[in-house]
Parts: C-alpha cells; structure tokens; sequence
C-alpha cells in the first residue's frame, strides 16, 4: 500500500468515526424538556382559561325564561303607596304586577305595583285569592293584588271586603285608518270629564280603539267618540297614561266641562236595604243614561234603597228633595255594592225623555212662551266653540211660578248628543207671576264634528211639564 492510499484511508475513517461522534452527541443533546412544555402548552391554556368559559354557565338564570307573574305594561305608571307602620297588616310585591279596582283582571287597572314595593292590607277577597291595598290613587283608596304574586304578613284579621260589579263596557267607535285615535294598554275608565271626580261611563278594555276627537287644556286626558246610542253625550274622556295614540298632532283642545252638584243621599235607616257607592256615580231621574242627572253621589256613601228596575241593572234610591220633587232617583248597579236588597220591589220607570228632532219647533207648548232667545236657532259655531245659551221665559198661565215648586230640567237633544255643561236640573231663583218673564242661561260647548245639534229643556211642576223650549245650532 503507497503512502497516498495510506493517508486516504486514515482520512476516511477518522470522517466516519467523526460522523459516528456527532450522531451520538446529536442524539443524547436534543432538549426534551424544553421542547415538553411547547408540547404540553395547548393542554394546559384551555385548562387556565376555565373561569373565562364558565361565566356563560354562571348567566344563565338572567338568560333563562322570567318568573311567574304579570308583567304591566311598561307605559304603566307605578304607584305612590303608603308603607304600612310596624306591625300592621302589608303586603310585598314577590314580582311586578298591577293593581285592579276589583279582586279580577277583568276590573280596571290602577298602576303597576313593582317587585319589592310595600303597601297596608285593607282587606281581602271573599274568595282569598286577592288583597285589598291602600292606594291613594284610586278614587276610594282601595285597590286590590292578586294574592299569587305578593307576601303577606300580620293580615289575619284584615275583614273580607264585599266584591264589587264589573264596571260595564264602553261602546268606543272605531277610527278609519287615518283617523286620530289610540288603544288603551289596560283595562281603563271612560269618564264624562277629564279629572277622577266625573262618573265613569264605563270601562275602555284593553286594546280597544276608538277615534279622538280633543284632548284636555293639559294635555293629560283624551276625548274619544262613543256611540250615542248608548251614551247621549256621544262623546267621553280617557286618561292619557293608559292609553296610546297615532294621528292626534291637530286634534283641538276642548274645555273642561261643567260638573253636576255632588252631595251624598241622606243615611239609610240602620237595617234598610242599601247601596254604597265605589266612584263618583250619577243619580238619574229614570234607569238608564237617557235620564237626566239629578245630582252626583261621591264615592263611599250609603244610601237607602227603594226599588230596582225590571232588568235589575238600577237601583232606586231616596235622595234629598232638593234635588228630587219626589225624593227618588236612580243609580247603576254597575257602581255601588248592595245589602239587604234581595226583597227590594220592582218599580216601574218613568216615562223617559223625549227624544228632540233634527229641527225643533220654534214655539213652546201652552203655560209660558219664549220672548226672547240667544243664540237665535241655526247659529253657527266652530267645532267644540264655548257659548252660553239663554231663554226669556214668559209666564202665559193664570197662576205664579213659585220658587221652590218649579224646576228647569233638561229632557233631550238632537242625536243625544249634548251641548250644555253643567246640571241637569235648576231651581227657579224667584217666584214668576202671571206675565212676568224669568232668564234661564246654561254654558254650553259645540260637539266636536259637523253638523246640526240642539237640546231641548222643560219647565216642569212635580215632573210635570208645564212648558217645552228649545235651541238648535250648525257646526261647521
């Protein structure tokens, strides 16, 4: 072997041995445990992030369906209520929930009692499934929750309360698409003026309609059109924060009518039958709405009652004969609670009002004639214009008017819809003598659409009409 062959072989072998070294050295350097934790990272990230991906698990109630109970609509005004003194009968709201007028969803809605909210118990429910609360809001401080959705405490010896009647519904006309108009959102009243104190037609249930016709001077109560078929005055009032509205930007803004007196009946005899009133409620001269209003009975007074009607919707009440020439007068049985009652006759009604024509005669019957008149008939007027309307009354029989035994009352209007605002019914101020004249004026408003509208009154002895007048006016 040449010293070349020699030297390459050695070269060779020690680059193979090298080689073999390097391998080995490769091999048994490699760091394992740095490389570990950057195999083992992607196990122990999510494992760290655990409380991040719980938070959904923990939320899940707020996700989850609201508990049981009535939710009032969100418009619904919540009550001021007076919390009760330690020890008294209360009852905590377990959930938002309303106040009714009655022990039923059917009543009318108050405000909203809101979960957590404290009120004094009053009473509770024939049945036990509702409380009786004091709200100062409602017109006789009562209002009721059902028992489902509150807590009570100390209200064992609360007395049970009689149920009240379901308010009747309200007949609203429904608008055309572009009329003004709103729903109401509850169960609300539909009153003959825009205040709490004004008997209530009835009741405007939850999402009915009807066309608006004005709103109040402040701006916290509609006008709406009722059928004069039922009502007379063809026209009511609802409270705005139960209600809402489309359309209305233009509608007028009507005057705050006339209200009729208030004052309660004389007491009942202690065992008489008796009613008692739960709002401010008309006392009529017949049983129906057709009648004139006597006089206005606050809510919360008993009366004695005489009779009912053939349909036992009225009850004959005995009122003051200052406002009564026979000291009866009549009162739905949808506002006041009886007791006794249950052998009380049925009265015959009295002949109702006449009903005016579209255009009255210009003369009044024998007894008294009209010597003078303003407005003259056919007048015009603006929509819903204030005018006073008054008559120059001539005695034309052979005897005096006494003060005292002659009234002025209102018998009818054109379409039964009304045009005065004020009472029904007026006393002679003076005695008239044979040819002496008397000046009778009532306030009245225009309607709130077009048309030919008028009333009629009478002078009446004992009910008994002497003499007949009328005025009729155009609105346009």
């Amino acid at each position: 072997m040449t010293s070349i062959s020699k030297k390459l072989n050695t070269t060779l072998i020690i680059m193979i041995v090298a080689a073999l070294v390097l391998s080995a050295c490769a091999e048994a350097t490699t760091p394992a445990p740095t490389q570990a934790p950057a195999t083992e990272a992607p196990a122990t990230t999510p494992a760290a992030a655990e409380p991040t991906q719980a938070a959904p698990t923990a939320a899940a109630p707020t996700q989850a369906a609201p508990p049981p109970g009535p939710t009032p609509d969100p418009n619904l005004p919540s009550a001021v209520i007076p919390a009760p003194a330690a020890g008294e009968p209360a009852a905590i709201a377990s959930f938002n929930t309303a106040i009714y007028s009655g022990p039923g969803t059917n009543y009318v809605v108050y405000a909203a009692f809101l979960g957590g909210e404290t009120a004094k118990v009053t009473g509770k429910s024939e049945d036990g499934l509702w409380w009786a609360i004091s709200v100062p809001v409602a017109v006789n401080g009562i209002g009721w929750v059902d028992a489902a959705w509150v807590t009570v405490s100390n209200a064992d010896g609360v007395p049970v309360l009689p149920t009240p009647p379901v308010p009747a519904t309200t007949d609203l006309v429904p608008p055309a698409p572009e009329d003004p108009q709103l729903f109401a959102v509850v169960n609300t009243f539909v009153r003959s003026g825009p205040a709490g104190s004004f008997p209530a037609y009835g009741i405007a249930q939850t999402g009915a309609s009807a066309r608006v016709l004005g709103k109040s001077e402040d701006g916290l109560w509609w006008v709406v059109r009722l059928d004069p078929a039922n009502v007379g005055a063809g026209h009511g009032w609802v409270e705005a924060q139960y209600t809402e509205e489309m359309n209305v930007e233009a509608v007028p803004t009507v005057a705050t009518p006339g209200t009729a007196v208030s004052a309660p009946p004389p007491p009942p005899p202690t065992g008489a039958p008796s009613a008692t009133t739960l709002d401010y409620v008309n006392v009529r001269s017949g049983p129906g709405t057709n009648y004139p209003v006597l006089v206005v009975a606050p809510p919360g007074v008993s009366g004695e009652v005489s009779g009912k009607s053939a349909d036992a919707a009225w009850w004959q009440v005995k009122i003051s004969t200052q406002y009564s020439s026979d000291g009866f007068g009549w009162v739905s049985a949808d506002y006041v609670t009886t007791q006794g009652t249950e052998a009380v006759p049925v009265v015959e009604a009295p002949a109702p009002p006449p009903t005016v024509g579209t255009t009255p005669p210009p003369e009044t019957a024998g007894g008294c004639i009209v010597a003078a008149q303003n407005p003259a008939d056919g007048t015009v007027f603006g929509v819903s214009a204030s005018f006073e309307t008054s008559w120059l009354l001539q005695n034309t029989g052979s005897g005096p008017w006494n003060q005292g035994e002659y009234d002025l009352i209102y018998v009818g209007a054109v379409n039964n819809t009304k045009l005065h605002m004020g009472p029904d019914v007026y006393d002679l101020t003076s005695t008239v003598e044979p040819g002496g004249t008397y000046n009778f004026a009532v306030p009245m408003s225009a309607p709130f659409e077009m048309g030919t509208f008028g009333e009629a009154w009478t002078l009446s002895l004992s009910n008994q009409p002497v003499c007949t007048f009328y005025v009729y006016i155009e609105v346009k």
